[in-house]
């Protein structure tokens, strides 16, 4: 699989609390990873990165033997990776004052030979776009208070998008002492998978990336996705991965 990778820490933040990782890690195994960082100006950026590290290093220790392990074992791989992390950042979380209230986002999508396994916790999302780009999709589920009112049928979807609450996460990586989520996998053989932060998902329509696939050579998305949400304003760090099958 071919990927494109960008973060900007866009036009109203200081820094950039968003981290990613992108790699073949070799072994016919490839990692990618969008985390966006939450509890503040150190809190946050320290959250995402200690994220992106553990998992990133755990699967990695244990490249050589995925493509030998069932979908259950693998999935279980992921599992601990997430579990070392969230260990990691709630203990770390303790130590100051300025890591109070630190945690994460985090979308993953692991390829492991024709096998295409993904994890979300809080709202950072994964698209999947069709070939010929007239087709967008979105794979994972919010964790998010307006989610869960609208899965309630307490509010329709379209009120959802100017919602006071809309940013409310109910799940984020390190916040609390234990934490689970579903590795699933992904029945696709063709197109393009796009992993990012909210920070592209609120300046951005799924219209305006499409708009976007369409008019754009591969190379050039990743750019062209921050440039777009950078000109509609820019609120957030902006990070996409874009993997093409």
């Amino acid at each position: 699989m071919k990927f494109v990778a960008k973060t900007d820490v866009g036009k109203k933040r200081k820094n950039n609390e968003d981290s990613y990782y992108a790699k073949n890690l070799g072994n016919d195994v490839e990692l990618y990873i969008v985390a966006d960082g939450l509890g503040g100006y150190e809190g946050g950026e320290i959250a995402s990165k200690v994220l992106v590290e553990k998992i990133s290093s755990y699967i990695e220790s244990n490249k050589k033997r995925l493509g030998t392990l069932s979908h259950e074992k693998v999935m279980s791989v992921i599992k601990m990776g997430l579990l070392i992390a969230n260990e990691e950042i709630y203990k770390l979380e303790k130590t100051s004052e300025k890591y109070k209230g630190m945690g994460t986002t985090v979308v993953l999508v692991l390829k492991v030979k024709e096998d295409i396994y993904y994890m979300s916790v809080g709202d950072s999302r994964i698209y999947y776009i069709n070939n010929k780009c007239d087709k967008i999709e979105q794979v994972t589920v919010d964790d998010t208070y307006v989610n869960e009112l609208i899965k309630t049928n307490v509010i329709k979807e379209e009120e959802a998008v100017n919602h006071p609450q809309k940013h409310v996460l109910t799940k984020a990586v390190g916040i609390l002492k234990n934490i689970s989520a579903e590795v699933s996998l992904l029945n696709i053989k063709e197109g393009y998978i796009m992993l990012c932060s909210d920070g592209v998902t609120n300046m951005l329509t799924e219209e305006n990336i499409l708009h976007i696939f369409k008019r754009n050579k591969f190379e050039n998305l990743a750019d062209k996705i921050v440039e777009q949400a950078n000109a509609n304003g820019g609120l957030d760090n902006i990070t996409t991965i874009i993997i093409h099958l």
